[in-house]
């Protein structure tokens, strides 16, 4: 092999050479990865085991606290500054309206929020004088009327479905609990606001007795329909219509009111109207009419005829339904009822 061949071999190996080094840097570089990736995945391995093992401890520690907590709120020693309201049964507040003509005004979580200030349903928004005049209606005796509330917001809860005690649960926290405390009186004896629950045909037969053989005015929301493709009212002498607006219509309170008051005294007003029910329920009776405030009674109705389990079930195309309430509202239908339309006596919206 001559000088120039031995340059040209010697070039092409250095080359070679260079090549093998630039390989083997990146071998090393890509081991260098997996080898941190390995590290960092054994590392979140003992993390995640870890955080397991502590979440199954606080599972085992709940376990033991719900397990004695009955027997911790029954102990001698135990205070909690909270008010469980006197309340009624449905069949004692079902009496007193039917056979005393008491008027109802009825409180939830979504009066309890106006008051506070605060919204939780699409068909009111925050308003300052509807909190007030909430709270003026539990401050307020009326010799009347009846201050209907939610029994379940203040048991044990233990007769209701699951996923409706979580719901209670859910929203009854400490915070709101005291808040209702502050507003309710240890001494008065409260109505009970779910009066108008249908489990069976004798829950509905004692219902129609509230408007049976009584001239009967409805104050509404413009889409409540209450009655309408349905017999709930069947039974009532005469049925006659005041129509509000479905959402706000608190707005529009002192033209409802002014419209609710030129019927005759003997007048039954039923009000499905959200939180203005229950003011307009406490002005009612005190201007000397009788006025219920009958919350959902149109399509607690339908799902005891549809047999379904739960409000949010009842899809009327025609109706303002629950689901309205919470999320974005439908396209409501018109409905074509020539009676419905003949016991319209006044539009406020």
């Amino acid at each position: 092999m001559d000088h120039s061949e031995l340059e040209k071999k010697i070039e092409d190996l250095e080359k070679e050479n260079e090549a093998l080094v630039k390989w083997q840097s990146e071998i090393n570089g890509l081991l260098s990865q997996l080898i941190q990736i390995i590290e960092g995945r054994k590392s979140a391995d003992e993390n995640t085991e870890a955080q397991i093992a502590a979440i199954y401890k606080m599972a085992r520690i709940n376990r033991y606290r719900i397990d004695s907590l009955p027997y911790e709120l029954a102990a001698p020693d135990y205070k909690v500054d909270v008010i469980y309201p006197k309340m009624l049964s449905i069949e004692e507040t079902l009496r007193l309206i039917i056979e005393e003509k008491k008027s109802v005004a009825r409180l939830g979580d979504g009066e309890f929020a106006a008051i506070a200030g605060t919204k939780r349903w699409n068909f009111q928004g925050e308003s300052e004088e509807l909190g007030r005049r909430l709270r003026e209606v539990l401050e307020v005796d009326v010799p009347d009327l009846l201050v209907g509330l939610n029994p379940n917001f203040y048991s044990s809860l233990q007769g209701l479905e699951e996923d409706d005690a979580d719901g209670v649960r859910a929203y009854m926290r400490p915070m709101v609990r005291r808040f209702h405390s502050e507003l309710l009186k240890k001494d008065k004896i409260y109505a009970n606001g779910v009066m108008h629950r249908m489990e069976n045909d004798g829950d509905v037969n004692l219902l129609k007795k509230i408007w049976e053989e009584r001239k009967v005015t409805i104050i509404e929301g413009q889409y409540t329909r209450m009655g309408v493709g349905n017999d709930l009212l069947n039974g009532a002498l005469e049925i006659t219509r005041i129509l509000a607006p479905s959402e706000n219509a608190f707005e529009k309170y002192q033209q409802i009111y002014d419209e609710a008051i030129k019927r005759d005294e003997d007048t039954l007003f039923l009000i499905s109207l959200g939180p203005t029910a229950t003011v307009l329920a406490y002005d009612l009776c005190k201007a000397g009419y009788q006025a219920v405030d009958i919350g959902h009674i149109d399509l607690i109705y339908e799902k005891y005829k549809r047999g379904l389990s739960s409000l949010y079930e009842v899809n009327i195309p025609y109706k303002y339904c629950n689901n309205d309430e919470i999320g974005e509202r439908r396209q409501i239908e018109d409905v074509k009822d020539e009676q419905y339309e003949r016991q319209i006596v006044a539009r406020v919206y």
